[in-house]
């Protein structure tokens, strides 16, 4: 029985592998790598993924994409083999990359319900935030840019500074290398709220953002007009407004979900307040700052602190300017 078991098991994969070997690139299959076919479908949405300019050959292109696809099965099969996509780890980045896919169909799922913003609430948005739009300037900067502390609670011995030498002074005491230089924002590509706390600042105070894993502390050392036409800032308004809408309708559509759903935490990973809600005795603590970035509070060396700086949907760019918020400055 065992021997013709063995004999059963052999002539099965002998037949897989006969079937594999006979599929032929016909119809819809344009390719077949070792018995795994590449469709017309495949290709085509890698094609969708390409930007591409009018005056390419497209049949080269189409050839290359499908080689692209080709060396990628390859490497593909090599990972299986070695049982890579056994791991705990291929499981757990599988499931996410399958999770965030899904959420991003939903999206544009919900995108197609929002409506196009009438004219009164684009009016409105343009009058709403200046300086994305008539009050547009380019704020020229003196910066200093240095590495992030360990803590960021560290930061908080910054608000005392009222120019960038009492800052540099105190990130030496601190022990974190720093460079001077000169940097460049667009209000119309800063957030307003940001830019409108920034405003409030008196002349000279510096203040500090985040940029790219590091800070950067900046003082306004001059101002110019940006002009920006009609149809243009109507544009950008336009498409303001309606990311705004289809925010509100995604997180109206996570709360009826979170609503209905049955939630269950372990103890530890439940949110703040519920932890707290779950004490029967607090325990009496010395009060410790908040942590400026965990609370998205960048510390502003003038009194109060500034808003986080969430990114603004992109004006136009104006002649030699550089990215928003705190650009690192020159070398």
């Amino acid at each position: 029985m065992r021997l013709k078991a063995i004999m059963l098991g052999t002539t099965m994969a002998a037949a897989l592998a006969l079937a594999a070997c006979s599929k032929e690139p016909k119809g819809q299959v344009v390719a077949v790598v070792n018995g795994d076919e590449v469709s017309m479908a495949e290709l085509n949405a890698e094609l969708a993924g390409v930007n591409i300019p009018d005056n390419i050959d497209r049949a080269m292109l189409r050839r290359q994409v499908l080689e692209r696809i080709i060396d990628r099965k390859l490497l593909v099969q090599k990972a299986k083999e070695q049982g890579l996509d056994k791991t705990p780890e291929y499981v757990s980045q599988q499931r996410r990359l399958d999770e965030n896919l899904l959420v991003s169909m939903l999206g544009q799922k919900v995108a197609q319900t929002v409506p196009a913003p009438d004219d009164r609430d684009v009016t409105q948005y343009i009058a709403d935030n200046p300086t994305m739009f008539g009050q547009r300037q380019r704020l020229l900067l003196d910066q200093l840019q240095f590495e992030a502390p360990k803590d960021n609670k560290q930061l908080l011995n910054l608000r005392d500074a009222h120019s960038l030498d009492d800052i540099a002074a105190i990130l030496q005491k601190m022990g974190l290398a720093s460079r001077r230089g000169r940097g460049v924002i667009d209000t119309g590509r800063l957030d307003p709220q940001l830019m409108g706390k920034i405003n409030q600042m008196p002349a000279g105070e510096p203040f500090v953002l985040p940029s790219n894993g590091s800070f950067v502390a900046s003082v306004i050392v001059g101002r110019d007009q940006i002009a920006t036409p009609n149809n243009v800032q109507r544009a950008v308004a336009t498409e303001a407004v309606r990311r705004r809408a289809l925010f509100n309708e995604s997180k109206a559509q996570i709360e009826r979900a979170r609503g209905q759903a049955e939630i269950q935490y372990q103890s530890g990973f439940e949110p703040k307040k519920q932890a707290e809600a779950r004490k029967a005795m607090p325990v009496d603590k010395p009060e410790v700052p908040d942590d400026p970035i965990a609370t998205g509070q960048p510390v502003g060396a003038a009194p109060g602190t500034l808003p986080a700086p969430t990114p603004a949907v992109d004006a136009p760019a104006a002649p030699g300017t550089t990215p928003p918020a705190a650009t690192p400055p020159a070398q």
